[in-house]
């Protein structure tokens, strides 16, 4: 597991999807960031991502600071959809025996999916 590499969308499939592209961060070139608006709601979703980590962090702000903020390490791919009005996150990993998937609807409203599931022994 440790050796793939994490699988990250385009940079034109990022702006299809949420309007935006990551961009590396000041205080370290292999972590990346997008920003994108949650609906109308004024919120932001904020994802940044280790590439080489294997590793991404996802936070919801608003005026009033974060309220959702989530790690995941053993990524396995990020994904971006923009589909019948919908848009959003899907971020799959795997560690052991377990299978996770974080599904974030953006637009039209936010919504949050995180599943855990057991995979055979």
């Amino acid at each position: 597991m440790g050796s793939e590499v994490m699988g990250v969308p385009s940079d034109s499939e990022f702006m299809e999807a949420l309007g935006s592209v990551p961009e590396a961060t000041e205080y370290d070139p292999d972590v990346w960031r997008v920003e994108t608006p949650i609906g109308d709601s004024g919120a932001l979703l904020v994802l940044s991502f280790d590439i080489g980590g294997s590793s991404i962090r996802l936070t919801r702000e608003s005026a009033n600071g974060s309220d959702i903020e989530i790690y995941r390490e053993e990524v396995r791919r990020i994904l971006v959809y923009s589909e019948g009005g919908g848009r959003g996150i899907i971020v799959e990993s795997h560690m052991s025996s377990f299978t996770c998937e974080l599904r974030v609807a953006i637009h039209p409203q936010f919504r949050l999916l995180d599943t855990t599931l057991r995979v055979g022994i």
